[in-house]
């Protein structure tokens, strides 16, 4: 998914804004809106992932707490580290998309 963002934005910054029809000015914001969506769609799995693995992380290290089961610390280590890359994937699709935005606006200024 990564590797169609790239392209797709290296398609963007190809593009001469200055000779676009309004044909063209409209097909590609519509590109670009519809790619936007896809990516709110995958921000918004990674958020509810990394917020699931949050709390099976603090299910366990409660678990550990109370039983003291060397088990369950290693468990709530595992989910806090798997919870950090999804957020680290959130970090960057809100890169992405901060650069989508900026292709969105230089379009709607012509």
């Amino acid at each position: 998914m990564e590797k169609r963002f790239r392209d797709y934005i290296r398609h963007l910054e190809k593009l001469d804004f200055e000779v676009l029809s309004d044909e063209e000015i409209i097909t590609e914001r519509e590109g670009i809106l519809l790619q936007i969506t896809v990516l709110h769609q995958d921000m918004l799995r990674s958020l509810v992932a990394a917020i699931g693995m949050l709390v099976c992380a603090c299910i366990f290290l409660a678990a550990g707490f109370v039983h003291f089961f060397v088990v369950s610390y290693v468990l709530a280590a595992v989910f806090a580290i798997c919870a950090a890359c999804f957020g680290m994937r959130f970090k960057s699709a809100a890169f992405v998309m901060n650069i989508l935005y900026t292709f969105v606006d230089k379009l709607s200024r012509l």
